[in-house]
Formats: C-alpha cells, sequence, structure tokens
C-alpha cells in the first residue's frame, strides 16, 4: 500500500495570496501595495503562476522522483528498475455446453454471450477451437472471453445464448463458473511488489518469500508454501488469483512455468536443491455475509455498501490465512467504516457471530453478500 504524500516544510506558506503579501512587503516604502493599484495588479499573476509551480508541478515533480509516491505510467518507471512489470489484464476461460444436432461442427471463436441486463451489458466468450456435437447430441468446449477484466468472471449457465445463431444448435450453458478474468495491476499492488523487489535485492535463497515473490510475478494473488510436500527437497504452491479465486488451469501453469522454465534452464528460479516444484489451485472456505437493518445517509446506497464491504473484506483474508482463522471482531467493523452507514442491527458469518477456522491448504472465499436495510 502506497502511503500518503507529506509536502516537504519547504513547500508551506506557498499559496498565492500568502507570497503576494511578501512581494507587497518588499516593494519600496514610496511605492503603493493598496489593491487596485498598479503594482498590486502587476504582482498578482507572477505570485498565481509561482504557487501553482510550487503547489502543483514540484509537488508531482517530488511524487514521481519516489516509487512510493508514484502512480501508473511513472510508476511503471520505477517498476522496470528492478525489471518488474505491471501484470496487465487478463481473459476469464471456462467450458461451455452445447446441445444440439448429431455432428453439427462449432467452428473456433464461435460466440457465446450472457445476456444484456439492466446491471450490465451482454459479455461475449469465443471457443477455444473447432468441435463436432456428438451422438449423444451434446458437445463441450473450451471459451475465452473476447476482453479481459474481472466483470467476465460470471455464473455458472450465465453464458446461454450465441451472438449469431448456428443451425443444429438449440442450447448452450457453461456447467461451471466462468473464471480467471483480472483488472489491470493497481498502484497499490504493483508498488507492494516493487518494494518487495528493493528489499531483496533479487537475492534468491529459496526461502518461502522468494516463492510468495515469484508466484505474484507471474501473475497469483497469493499463495501458500508448503515445504517438504512429498519428502525432502520437495516445494508446493497453492495458488488464488488476485480476485482471491482459485487459481485457473493457466495460471497455475504459468506461474509454474515461470519458477521451473523448463525451456530455458538460464532462466530458471527454482534453487538447484529442490528437486520437484508444484503448483495446485487452492481449496476455499466460501463466507456468505448476511446484515439486517442498515441504516445510511443519502450519500450511498445498498450496491455501493455492499461493493465497499466486499473490496474491504478481501483485505482481512490475507491475515486471516496467516493466523489460520478469520475472526468475527475483525469483520464485522468493516461494514461500519463503510462510508454513509450509520448503524444496522444483526450481522452474520455464514449464518452465525463466530470464527470461521481456516486449514492449512485453503483461503476464504466470499460467496453470498445479502445486505438488508431497515423497513
Amino acid at each position: 500500500m502506497q502511503p500518503d504524500f507529506t509536502a516537504p516544510d519547504f513547500m508551506d506558506n506557498s499559496s498565492a495570496e500568502e507570497i503576494h503579501e511578501r512581494m507587497m512587503e518588499n516593494l519600496p516604502d514610496d511605492i503603493d501595495d493598496m489593491p487596485g493599484g498598479f503594482p498590486f495588479d502587476f504582482t498578482m499573476p507572477a505570485a498565481l503562476e509561482k504557487a501553482e509551480l510550487l503547489q502543483y508541478h514540484l509537488t508531482r515533480a517530488l511524487m514521481v522522483a519516489f516509487p512510493q509516491y508514484a502512480w501508473d505510467e511513472w510508476l511503471d518507471m520505477h517498476g522496470k528498475q528492478v525489471h518488474l512489470a505491471r501484470h496487465e489484464a487478463g481473459k476469464a476461460s471456462g467450458k461451455i455446453c452445447i446441445t444440439g444436432l448429431a455432428g453439427t461442427e462449432i467452428a473456433e471463436g464461435t460466440v457465446f454471450c450472457t445476456p444484456a441486463t439492466e446491471s450490465g451489458p451482454s459479455l461475449e466468450f469465443g471457443t477455444d477451437e473447432r468441435c463436432i456435437i456428438g451422438e449423444e447430441g451434446k458437445a463441450e468446449v473450451g471459451i475465452t472471453a473476447l476482453e479481459p477484466g474481472t466483470m467476465y468472471n460470471v455464473k455458472a449457465n450465465a453464458v446461454s445464448i450465441m451472438a449469431k445463431p448456428v443451425k443444429g444448435i438449440t442450447e448452450a450453458g457453461n456447467p461451471e463458473p466462468i473464471q480467471g478474468g483480472t483488472d489491470r495491476e493497481n498502484n497499490d499492488d504493483y508498488y507492494d511488489r516493487i518494494a518487495a523487489e528493493y528489499e531483496n535485492s533479487r537475492t534468491y535463497l529459496g526461502n518461502d518469500g522468494d516463492y510468495i515473490r515469484w508466484a505474484k510475478e507471474a501473475g497469483a494473488g497469493a499463495c501458500i508454501v508448503v515445504s517438504a510436500s512429498h519428502g525432502p527437497g520437495t516445494v508446493k504452491l497453492v495458488l488464488v488469483d488476485t480476485e482471491g479465486h482459485p487459481a485457473s488451469e493457466h495460471l497455475v501453469k504459468k506461474v509454474y512455468d515461470y519458477i521451473v522454465s523448463p525451456d530455458d534452464r538460464e532462466k530458471r528460479l527454482l534453487p538447484t536443491a529442490c528437486a520437484e516444484l508444484e503448483c495446485v489451485s487452492a481449496s476455499t472456505v466460501p463466507v456468505s455475509y448476511v446484515c439486517t437493518g442498515i441504516e445510511h445517509d443519502h450519500t450511498t446506497d445498498m450496491e455501493q455498501i455492499q461493493k465497499e464491504f466486499s473490496e474491504a473484506v478481501r483485505q482481512v483474508y490475507t491475515e486471516a490465512k496467516q493466523e489460520g482463522v478469520l475472526r468475527y471482531n475483525d469483520v464485522r467493523p468493516l461494514l461500519s467504516a463503510v462510508h454513509g452507514v450509520e448503524d444496522f442491527d444483526t450481522f452474520l458469518m455464514n449464518g452465525a457471530m463466530e470464527n470461521i477456522r481456516i486449514q492449512d491448504e485453503e483461503y476464504p472465499e466470499t460467496g453470498t453478500v445479502e445486505f438488508r436495510q431497515e423497513v
């Protein structure tokens, strides 16, 4: 997390009014310094320009000089100094089951969609390869979102229509959720990786911190390191994506290839003392939240409250994983801290006011979030 920037004290008293006041004080005694006079009016534009230079341009120049305050393309430049690139948005993928006439051919790139709703547009997915409906009247094929982003992570049976009808196809649906879509890495997460790289100075020892850093460099959101998983010299990485969901097959392979580099041993990060690396997708513990009697002011609505709470609780999951328990008393205050929330009655995690235990190779994952306001 990037800290807030505090301007150095040499930039104090740099408003246009303060600068202009000092300019007037430096005028000779026999020069009129009253508002409306020529000296007053002629010097004010210079004071305005100097204030802008100090309060805006110089402030930004100082901020971009340090990674902890830089942003966007300026932070990218700091990343290049330590050979770290920002993770670009990734495309979601999964499988779709197609029902229709036996022998019907579905070409590679055939587009299936989610229906458009009031809350969002139709989302398009293309088939990964050519397939043919079998004698039983069904075919299953991989699909990938046409555009990157987390909005393409959809629930089971959400992808149910075709962009252009194909004769012989009567029904389609994804039996499992479509996952793996990620947004472009934000500044805070990217800075955390840059700071970790500076701290470690590219000194690879093969400890747990190295494996976690390597996994994140390859695109994982987090990972659990299991040492000696299959005996001495073996390591297992249990992975989730940047949204906290179990890592997709694509991401698991990407992390493995990045660390092991099977095609180019010169790029291999895996220490020679480690005989075997195993990368697997994490198991998750679904956590559902119910809150009743929410009172909020006019500055927010229930949809925004649920969104902000869901984002905040994801930050708690990291600490919960380390401690092996998601504490009720750590989560409940998050709702009170959401902007605009004034009060609420009952707050439940998985239907109770109790802590939730997290096993060694499990991650907490947000299930349903059901918030109801005061009636």
